[in-house]
């Protein structure tokens, strides 16, 4: 008695549907997000844990999978980062020549943010001369 297995019509037409490049990089793309979104999701978790319960801005609410840049059509970059970050040029010999030291950049951190104005993610996770870092978007 034979085994018949049923459905490859469906399987091949699919396999047909990647030879075309948009279509690929498409389901590329949408798969990377479903993968990024793990690591979204314990990055909430971490950050919730040692968040100010107190504080009206809540760090968690930030935590955004967004696609990352790339140069070929055949790659996809997908990052999950928080949104905001430092505000002012700090003082090194590049911004010194450019004369840009105390000057402000556009960053994603903004009061309309969903989780606020939450500029100093950076000190929780990287530290700083006088806090340790308290990483929340573990890179292992």
């Amino acid at each position: 008695m034979p085994n018949e297995i049923t459905g490859l019509d469906e399987v091949q037409a699919k396999l047909r549907q990647l030879g075309n490049q948009r279509k690929a990089k498409n389901a590329a793309t949408r798969s990377s997000r479903k993968a990024m979104n793990i690591v979204k999701k314990a990055a909430v978790v971490n950050a919730k844990a040692f968040d100010d319960k107190d504080s009206p801005e809540k760090i968690w609410k930030n935590i955004v999978t967004k696609p990352g840049k790339t140069k070929g059509v055949d790659n996809v970059v997908m990052k999950v980062g928080v949104k905001g970050g430092a505000r002012k040029y700090g003082t090194n010999a590049d911004n010194r020549r450019a004369n840009r030291i105390g000057r402000t950049y556009q960053t994603q951190g903004d009061k309309k943010n969903p989780g606020g104005d939450t500029w100093y993610w950076r000190f929780k996770e990287f530290g700083s001369a006088t806090n340790n870092a308290e990483l929340f978007c573990d890179r292992h």
